[in-house]
């Protein structure tokens, strides 16, 4: 079975990257995979299951020690991208473990067993407090020098600070007693395994808690099979996984380029509008990367496509008049009204009806319509503030900071974004996950900002370039004074605050099941892939093309 599995990469790893990025999709439409390619992997992974059980989990937790290696092999699980297989037995091990957390903390004096718990204990909402860092400090009030000699755990030093919120000022003194230290072993000024160096720049560029989970996986794995003390059938059912979702990627890329190829108005289309099907899926992937939620990839992947057709019509082909004819015609959502378009505006609405229609198709078959009117209404808010910001652009007004800050998160489609991901959950997304979506909590209206102002920033010399003025960095500028360097460094630091204020609410009681909290982390994770490099969605040869190799080119061996 081992070598029939082998033989599948032969049929996986496609050479799409050495191509033009234009010719992607054609090696995607090329892919072929038989239902019993799926079956072999699945058959191997529920053979391993067991065996991982029975190793983590049955552990007895009677013993200290034997809790805290439990938590530790569950960021194993949690890096490697296991965890969705352990969900219930995590949070129940989780749930125990924490209700005895001071007397398992009380003679831990390992930097890494500490930083490591911490981040574990948060991932899973519970509150473990950053007081617990006191304890690496000299009398002096500093951490001890002595610690930078331990690699590993000054790495998950580093990355427990990722899950501070506004009240864990400690946390900022580890940021930079251990960001220093880091860089001199990532740049390779200090000796360090290469395995570990590339841990250490993978995690320098985006934290761990802060990346997207199939990244992290990916990355992780090729980090693990050089540990020497590596778990030879973790390891294994890691790689399995891996392949397995790889299969699910690769067949949910040729749908989408078929779908978008077989679509009748693409050839209305402007030219220079490209064909983005390997972009809009990676947007996907950010929101789930699990098999199970395959065709919510796809009808994510969907929606991105409409959005920025939209988006770029309304920006870049229409008049304000134009504009607003559209915005009238999503209002009504009625087919009729249509003749009142032309051209891309006219595009632009019949592409919003078509795939609409898809998704009543699919909600009636699901028992779900009722999340219909939801996305409706989500998507009539991209609309009306597409045309909000159009006239602010064009007609001369000059909104506050902080008045195009709460408009241009909505007109981004962030509200949008996240109702497709609960769309995309099934069953799990329940009327009351909408509900508490449209209230707009803060952790919504922190997230709608957040990814206005990174747009913004990393957009910033191209909208001005196209003499495009509605720009956080240009408002901020105008509204301060200020230069665009101080401009950018203080819109960074409202963003570093952001952060903080996500992982404040993400602790919070609530009665949303965890499935739907992560649906709003995924997104906030999406975030930093996006724009921490590049503007991702919109240059291709950049980090994406890194990005879509890690994921789907570069080998996994058995």
């Amino acid at each position: 079975m081992e070598a029939l599995i082998r033989n599948l990469d032969r049929e996986i790893f496609l050479k799409f990257t050495e191509l033009p990025s234009s010719q992607w999709g054609d090696q995607f439409l090329r892919f072929s995979m038989a239902d019993s390619d799926f079956d072999v992997l699945e058959t191997e992974i529920k053979l391993l299951k067991p065996e991982v059980i029975a190793n983590i989990f049955m552990l007895p937790s009677s013993d200290k020690d034997t809790m805290k290696r439990k938590i530790l092999l569950i960021h194993f699980l949690e890096s490697l991208g296991l965890s969705y297989h352990f969900e219930k037995e995590i949070e129940e091990s989780l749930k125990h473990a924490f209700e005895k957390i001071e007397d398992l903390i009380a003679d831990e004096n390992d930097l890494y067993t500490i930083s490591t718990m911490f981040r574990v204990f948060r991932t899973y909402g519970l509150k473990m407090l950053s007081d617990v860092f006191k304890r690496f400090k000299g009398d002096d009030g500093k951490f001890k020098e002595c610690l930078i000699e331990d690699v590993k755990g000054m790495l998950s030093f580093y990355e427990a600070v990722h899950f501070g919120t506004t009240t864990d000022h400690i946390l900022d003194e580890v940021l930079s007693f251990t960001l220093n230290h880091l860089e001199s072993l990532a740049t390779g000024l200090r000796a360090c395994p290469p395995h570990i160096s590339k841990l250490i720049q993978n995690a320098l560029h985006i934290p761990q808690h802060r990346n997207i989970q199939a990244l992290v996986a990916r990355e992780y794995i090729s980090f693990y099979e050089h540990e020497e003390d590596r778990d030879y059938t973790l390891l294994k059912l890691a790689k399995l996984n891996f392949k397995f979702l790889q299969l699910h990627y690769f067949q949910e890329l040729k749908t989408i380029t078929m779908w978008w190829r077989e679509l009748e108005h693409t050839s209305n289309f402007p030219p220079n509008f490209r064909e983005r099907t390997v972009e809009t899926w990676f947007a996907a992937l950010m929101m789930y990367f699990e098999p199970q939620f395959s065709l919510g990839r796809i009808m994510s992947a969907k929606l991105y496509l409409v959005i920025t057709f939209l988006d770029d019509a309304c920006d870049t082909y229409g008049s304000v008049s134009e504009v607003e004819s559209l915005v009238d015609c999503l209002e009504r959502w009625d087919p009729d009204y249509m003749e009142n378009l032309q051209g891309h505006m006219k595009t632009a609405f019949k592409f919003v009806m078509y795939l609409f229609k898809e998704y009543e198709e699919i909600l009636r078959s699901q028992g779900r319509l009722f999340v219909l009117n939801k996305m409706i209404e989500e998507f009539k808010i991209i609309a009306r503030k597409n045309l909000e910001l159009v006239k602010w652009a064009r007609g001369g007004h000059v909104p506050s900071f902080d008045e195009y800050i709460e408009s241009g998160g909505a007109e981004i489609g962030t509200y949008a974004t996240i109702a497709c991901s609960i769309m995309g959950l099934g069953e799990i997304g329940k009327k009351e996950a909408f509900e508490w979506l449209i209230s707009r909590p803060k952790l919504v209206q922190i997230l709608g900002a957040k990814t206005r102002l990174m747009d913004d920033i990393v957009d910033f010399e191209e909208d001005m370039e196209k003499g495009y003025t509605a720009n956080a960095l240009n408002y901020y500028m105008n509204e301060h004074g200020v230069t665009k360097e101080e401009a950018s460094r203080e819109l960074q630091k409202i963003n570093g605050d952001m952060n903080k204020i996500v992982n404040k609410e993400c602790l919070k009681k609530t009665t949303m099941p965890r499935r739907i909290l992560m649906q709003y982390v995924n997104y906030w994770r999406s975030l930093d892939v996006l724009y921490t490099a590049d503007d991702v969605y919109n240059h291709r040869e950049g980090k994406l093309k890194e990005y879509m190799s890690l994921l789907l080119v570069d080998p996994i061996l058995l």
